[in-house]
Formats: C-alpha cells, sequence, structure tokens
C-alpha cells in the first residue's frame, strides 16, 4: 500500500459507545456506561488500524464531558452526538442517519460494532448502500442468539434487535465475531459461513508486563479470578 493519503484506506467506523475520556469517567458520566470491554475494543482497534496509516471516523454517542469531536493517532477522528440523557443510546440515532451518509462519501468501508443498541446497524448499512460501499458487521453482543431476557427492555432488544441483527448479518460483505460458539450459531441460522470470520479481542501485551507483587498475598488459596467491570449484568 502506498503512503499518500489518497491511497490509503478510509473507514468510517459506527459504534454506539467508545472510549471516553477521563473526564467523563467520574461524577455524571458515570451513569453513561462509560467502561467495557466494547468501549475498550473499538477504541483500540481505532489505534491499532491508525498506527498502519488507515484513515478512520468513529461515529458514537457523547458522555457528559467528552468532546464533540477528537483527534485519535494521526489519521482517526472521533465525532460524539447525543443528548445528555441515559436512556434510548442518548438518542443519537436520528443525527447519526443525518451525518452518516455525509461521511459515507469519503469512505471505502463501513464497520458497524453491534452492541445493545437498534439504531447503529439500520444507519451504516443505510449510508454504505447509499454509497455503494461494503459493509462490515462486528457483533458484540448477539441480540438475536445470547443475549438474556431479564426484563421489558432486553425483551424488546431480543425480539426487535434479533430481526435487525440477522438481516444485517445476511446482508454485510463480512461479519465478525469473537467466539467460535457464536460463528456455529449464525451459520445454523443461516449466515453464509465463508463471509463470517473469528478474530477474538487483542491484547496489548505491554499492559502485563511484570515483574508484579502478589496484591493478595495476605489471601489464602485456592483463589477465584473475575475479570470484568462491576456491574448487574456480571453478578
Amino acid at each position: 500500500m502506498k503512503s499518500s493519503y489518497r491511497t490509503r484506506i478510509r473507514v468510517l467506523r459506527l459504534c454506539s459507545v467508545f472510549e471516553p475520556p477521563p473526564t467523563a469517567l467520574v461524577g455524571r458520566g458515570v451513569k453513561f456506561d462509560p467502561i467495557g470491554g466494547m468501549q475498550n475494543h473499538t477504541a483500540e482497534l481505532t489505534r491499532a488500524l491508525d498506527r498502519r496509516g488507515v484513515v478512520q471516523t468513529v461515529l458514537t454517542t457523547r458522555p457528559p464531558t467528552a468532546p464533540y469531536f477528537q483527534r485519535l493517532g494521526d489519521h482517526a477522528r472521533v465525532i460524539r452526538l447525543g443528548l445528555p440523557i441515559r436512556r434510548f443510546r442518548q438518542l443519537y440515532g436520528p443525527q447519526a442517519a443525518i451525518i452518516a451518509p455525509i461521511l459515507a462519501a469519503r469512505a471505502d468501508v463501513v464497520h458497524v460494532h453491534l452492541g445493545e443498541d437498534l439504531a447503529v446497524l439500520p444507519v451504516g448499512a443505510a449510508a454504505a448502500r447509499f454509497h455503494r460501499l461494503p459493509l462490515v458487521l462486528t457483533v458484540h453482543t448477539s441480540l438475536r442468539h445470547t443475549l438474556a431476557v431479564s426484563d421489558l427492555r432486553s425483551a424488546v432488544l431480543k425480539a426487535l434487535g434479533g430481526q435487525i441483527e440477522r438481516w444485517g448479518e445476511q446482508s454485510a460483505e463480512a461479519v465478525l465475531v469473537i467466539t467460535p460458539r457464536l460463528s456455529k450459531l449464525l451459520i445454523s441460522d443461516g449466515a453464509a459461513e465463508n463471509r463470517i470470520h473469528v478474530i477474538p479481542p487483542g491484547v496489548n501485551p505491554s499492559l502485563f508486563e511484570g515483574p508484579f507483587e502478589d496484591p493478595f498475598s495476605g489471601v489464602g488459596r485456592p483463589r477465584v479470578l473475575f475479570v470484568g467491570r462491576l456491574a448487574p449484568r456480571r453478578a
């Protein structure tokens, strides 16, 4: 790949959540679900592709104190939308539906990250179709197959979102999943096997460079290690 700007791949990334700035991790920002696997995944993916010279625009929601516009690395920018409300993904969908097709005009591919959000896939697919661009879908939470129903909200997500997800998996040029189990579920549900790709989340080894001291030297064994955020759904 040549190094000039015009020959670099240009990606429009749509995700309902993205890594927030440190100021959004305290105060009101804590109520906006600021930390999670999808937030980390989308941010680290953007950084990794930026180091490879990929030009990226990320369209996402805006928790309190987060800037509307942010540069990330040398070739990426983050555009945040939405109202300062905790429900309905801050109603960023209508704004994204207007802005995404405009941004897609300068893209080569549209990459949608599917979590617990009903708007992101239709918005991304419409922008891709309008400009005849390939659509790549990463399924972080399968609303159809793995979302557990515990209340009215989750029931609606599974019923309506599951149908949207199935349509997207059959329409996208490539569908990325992070586990072989989900790959098998999607294929058994009618998704084309040659478009399903299992790509486990990456690991930044620099975060685990030792040596480390035992933080629980006073705790006996055996021990149980849990890795995850403190949230009701993890209980």
